[in-house]
C-alpha cells in the first residue's frame, strides 16, 4: 500500500490544501491519503482554531473523499510536530506499506533547517508540489540531496520502500490561510475559498472572529 501523507496547520483548511492534495494524490496513484493537522508546529507560530476543531475541518472538507482520512497522529502524541518523528513512528505502524511525504516547493526549500532532514528518506519518499512558474530556489543542502535522490517516474516509488523523491505539477491555487482569516475577523468574503462543510463549521463554531 502507498500512503501519502500530507501534513499542515490547516489553520483553517482550505480550497487550495484539498485541491492540491487529492491532484497529487491521484498523480501518485496513491491507496490513502492521511491529511494530518499539527500539533505545535515548530516551524510556525500557534493555531486559531483549537486541535480538535482543526481535525474536524479535515475531516468535513474530504467527507466525500473515501481513500482520505483525517489523521490525527500528531494531535494524539505530547511532543513537537516534527517530521522525521511522526514518519518513523508511521514506518513502525506500517512497515509493510511505503510512505509519501507531500510538502510544498516553498517547505522542501527549506528542508535543512528541520530536525533530522537528512534522515527522512530512510522510512519515506518525498514529494514536492511545485506549481507553474515556481522556480527551484533550493539551498546547496536541499540541491544536493535532490541530485542524490530525485527520480522521474512514480513508478519507482511503488518499486522502492524510501528513498526517492519527486517534483509533482500541482495548479496554481492563490490561497492562504493567513489571509483566509483576516478576510473573517474584517468581515470580508470568504465562504467560497473553503469547502462548504468547512464554512458552515466555522460560522457554527464562531472561529476567526478577530484577527
Amino acid at each position: 500500500m502507498l500512503r501519502v501523507i500530507f501534513g499542515g496547520t490547516f489553520d483553517p483548511i482550505h480550497n487550495g490544501h484539498v485541491l492540491t492534495s487529492l491532484f497529487a494524490f491521484h498523480l501518485l496513484k496513491g491507496d490513502q491519503l492521511h491529511v494530518m493537522p499539527s500539533a505545535q508546529p515548530p516551524h510556525r507560530d500557534f493555531p486559531g482554531a483549537s486541535a480538535a476543531q482543526r481535525l474536524e475541518m479535515v475531516r468535513l472538507a474530504y467527507a466525500d473523499q473515501p481513500d482520505v482520512c483525517a489523521e490525527p497522529w500528531e494531535l494524539q502524541r505530547e511532543r513537537t510536530s516534527y517530521s522525521l518523528l511522526t514518519l518513523q513512528e508511521m514506518h513502525n505502524q506500517w512497515p509493510e506499506d511505503k510512505l509519501v511525504f507531500l510538502l510544498g516547493n516553498d517547505a522542501f526549500a527549506k528542508l535543512h533547517t528541520w530536525h533530522g532532514w537528512q534522515q527522512l528518506l530512510d522510512v519515506a519518499h518525498l514529494a514536492v508540489m511545485q506549481r507553474p512558474h515556481e522556480t527551484k530556489e533550493w539551498s546547496s543542502e536541499v540541491q544536493a540531496l535532490a541530485q542524490r535522490h530525485q527520480v522521474k517516474e512514480i513508478d519507482k516509488l511503488h518499486q522502492t520502500p524510501n528513498g526517492a523523491i519527486i517534483c509533482l505539477p500541482t495548479p496554481e491555487i492563490a490561497l492562504s490561510a493567513t489571509e483566509l482569516r483576516q478576510a473573517m475577523a474584517a468581515h470580508g468574503p470568504w465562504e467560497q475559498h473553503v469547502p462548504a462543510g468547512v464554512a458552515d463549521y466555522i460560522k457554527q463554531q464562531q472561529l476567526y472572529q478577530t484577527a
